[in-house]
This record gives structure tokens, C-alpha cells and sequence, in this order.
């Protein structure tokens, strides 16, 4: 078991999934049929993370957060309100984390690959809002990336869910 890096996608499918539950201790995850940032794997991997008493946690950078909010009609929609979102930014449960955007992450940064080839041999670059939760995962240790880009799943020694 380790550490789960969101994408703004599964990031937006996670706290769509919190304040959909009417109790904030009682949360269980489960696969997002529509979308499908969250599988049945990575949803039960999610929950381990929620029941490991704070031994493993589920991160976003704190770019995931203003994607979010740049995107917000796209990805968000009505699933719920910027007053929830502002909520769980004040007081994220014990097995949340917001990574920080700073030099410590620099190294990291400089470890992902400015282009990757995409299954079908296309090389295409990586964009940099991408390499930064790609260096989030890498900054943490053994973490895995949950997303479902096809670019990110192109990384070395990136383990993606």
C-alpha cells in the first residue's frame, strides 16, 4: 500500500463522491461508472487509504485544486458547490493531503520527460500541468498516480492507476 496522487479528474470524482455522503466519517468509495477516473481498484485502494489511520494518504497539488477551478463547468459542474470545495480546503480529512508547488519539487519536476510516444508511436509532449502531478507522484515515495491520461500512463517509472 502507498500513497494515491489525484489528477484534477479523479481529484474532482473523489470530492464528488465526499459530499455526496451524508456523513463525513462514513465515506466509501466506489467506481465511477460515467467517467471512469475511478475503477474498482483504485476505489478500493482509496478506501484502504481512508482506514489506514493516517498511515497512507490521497494527494492533489495544489495545481489539481486550480485546474479545478479553471475547469470548473467542465469537470464540475453541479456535483457540488465552491462552498463545499472551500470546506474541505479548511479542514481536509486526516487522509487528505494538498502537496505544495515549491523547489523541493523541482528535482522531481526535472525527472519527467518533456515528450513521451504514445502507444500508436506518436510522440507528443507532455504538458506542464501534467509533469507537475507526475512530479508529485515521483516526490512521494513508491505514490502511485491515479489518472486516465494516456501521456501520463507514458512516463518512466511512473506506476499510474
Amino acid at each position: 500500500m502507498t500513497d494515491l496522487v489525484l489528477d484534477v479528474g479523479a481529484l474532482a470524482e473523489m470530492l464528488a463522491q465526499i459530499f455526496a455522503c451524508p456523513e463525513r466519517d462514513s465515506i466509501h468509495f466506489h467506481s465511477d461508472t460515467e467517467k471512469k477516473f475511478i475503477t474498482d481498484r483504485v476505489a478500493a485502494l482509496m478506501n484502504r487509504v481512508v482506514h489506514s489511520h493516517g498511515q497512507f494518504v490521497m494527494v492533489a497539488s495544489a495545481l489539481a485544486f486550480v485546474e479545478l477551478a479553471n475547469k470548473w463547468e467542465e469537470i464540475v459542474n453541479t456535483r457540488f458547490h465552491p462552498r463545499q470545495l472551500a470546506a474541505f480546503l479548511s479542514d481536509p480529512p486526516d487522509w487528505f493531503a494538498v502537496a505544495a508547488i515549491d523547489r523541493e519539487l523541482i528535482p522531481y519536476l526535472c525527472a519527467v520527460p518533456a515528450k513521451v510516444i504514445l502507444p500508436n508511436g506518436k510522440v507528443t509532449p507532455v504538458e506542464w500541468t501534467d509533469a507537475i502531478h507526475a512530479a508529485t507522484a515521483y516526490s512521494r515515495s513508491q505514490a502511485r498516480l491515479v489518472t486516465t491520461d494516456s501521456k501520463l500512463r507514458q512516463i518512466p517509472n511512473l506506476v499510474v492507476y
